[in-house]
């Protein structure tokens, strides 16, 4: 009656408004984006005193391997740097594939989004870390092409301090060999303890070769730091000199990590400061312990570079890590009314940024980490 009224028929409506309806349709039961079943209250001076721990918590545990490396005299051992700094890259890597991709994976496929993200095409978060990832390996390769071979592992007591506190290096463009002869140290032909020289013997006489048990048993002896004249490790040639380039890609990888946490670290502090209730609880505790081993380990990091003595520059990359979080709280502290992260802008946003960091951190990660064993 009602189509004979109207004097229309199924077939005479277009197909796009067919399919229009029934698009609309589906899309009725999808579920709606952002926080349900409000936020509570909103506590301003926890969330101030909350940006004041991170920022404290922050910068100290990444300031500290920096701290210990400079000042080579406090009471910290050696190993525990060395241990520190590869535990650190540990984190690192378990951060971008165990944190950040999942998390991007979540966002990125919520059901409240079009149908694109979950449905039509829901990888697309490892498709971007990859791309990260590619882009990573490029850099390398490229700064790998201008000379810089690997740097390996052996940073913190390779290049020891001499009385007047400057960098002790080897003769520019002097490959070391297995020949202890050929070491040259300020001009002078450092003294070999013949003890070292027994032990490396031993290990050759048995077959083995020098293991990081060793290296870091020898480098840890009080003689190792006290004179920078003496090669007290028979291993010492093993560490090739770190020339212009390398320490330039040492460099870009330390920033590349660094980067990589910075791109998540402001949408953690956003995150955080516009909880409230126990979830805000909780996340202050959770991100109080990550921001202290992910400073942790880049700390470790940023001190295995040589900077020059009276550089800044490990101090600002440093500071660098412990205010971002903080200026990500700042911001949720200002925009707490109108910033949901669980927003269809906030999913897209914070999965985006989290599936290229993961991305840029584990690339850069596992390229340290192989550049430091090969």
């Amino acid at each position: 009656m009602t189509k004979a009224i109207l004097g229309l028929s199924w077939t005479d409506i277009p197909t796009h408004l067919l399919r229009a309806e029934l698009l609309r349709r589906q899309d009725d039961g999808r579920p709606t984006c952002g926080t349900k079943g409000g936020r509570g209250s909103y506590n301003t001076p926890i969330h101030v005193f909350a940006l004041i721990l991170i920022l404290a918590v922050s910068t100290a545990a990444c300031s500290f391997p920096i701290v210990a490396k400079r000042f080579p005299k406090l009471p910290v051992p050696h190993q525990f740097l060395f241990i520190s700094r590869h535990f650190g890259t540990g984190v690192l890597i378990a951060t971008a594939f165990v944190h950040l991709l999942p998390t991007a994976f979540e966002s990125l496929t919520d059901p409240c989004l079009p149908r694109f993200w979950n449905e039509g095409y829901s990888p697309m978060p490892g498709l971007i870390a990859m791309i990260s990832v590619f882009v990573v390996v490029g850099i390398e390769m490229f700064f790998a092409s201008k000379g810089a071979g690997h740097v390996h592992a052996v940073d913190y007591e390779a290049f020891s301090m001499d009385e007047h506190g400057s960098h002790t290096h080897l003769r520019p463009g002097h490959k070391r060999s297995n020949s202890f002869g050929r070491f040259r140290v300020n001009g002078h032909v450092p003294d070999i303890v013949l003890q070292d020289m027994a032990e490396s013997s031993e290990n050759l006489i048995a077959g083995r070769s020098p293991s990081i048990a060793d290296e870091v048993r020898l480098l840890s002896r009080p003689a190792a730091r006290k004179d920078p004249h003496r090669v007290s490790s028979p291993y010492a040639d093993q560490t090739p000199e770190m020339t212009e380039a390398q320490r330039k890609k040492q460099l870009l990888q330390c920033l590349l990590l660094e980067a990589g946490i910075l791109f998540h670290s402001v949408f953690i502090g956003m995150a955080l400061s516009v909880a409230t209730g126990t979830s805000f609880i909780v996340l202050l505790v959770a991100i109080s312990f990550h921001q202290t081993f992910e400073g942790f380990a880049l700390g470790s990091r940023i001190a295995a570079i040589q900077f020059p003595r009276s550089s800044p520059r490990p101090w600002l990359m440093a500071l660098a890590y412990g205010t971002t979080t903080p200026i990500g709280q700042a911001i949720g502290l200002g925009i707490h009314n109108l910033y949901d992260p669980a927003s269809q802008t906030g999913l897209l946003m914070v999965g985006f940024m989290n599936a290229i960091s993961s991305g840029v951190v584990a690339g850069a990660a596992l390229m340290a980490l192989v550049g430091a064993w090969a």
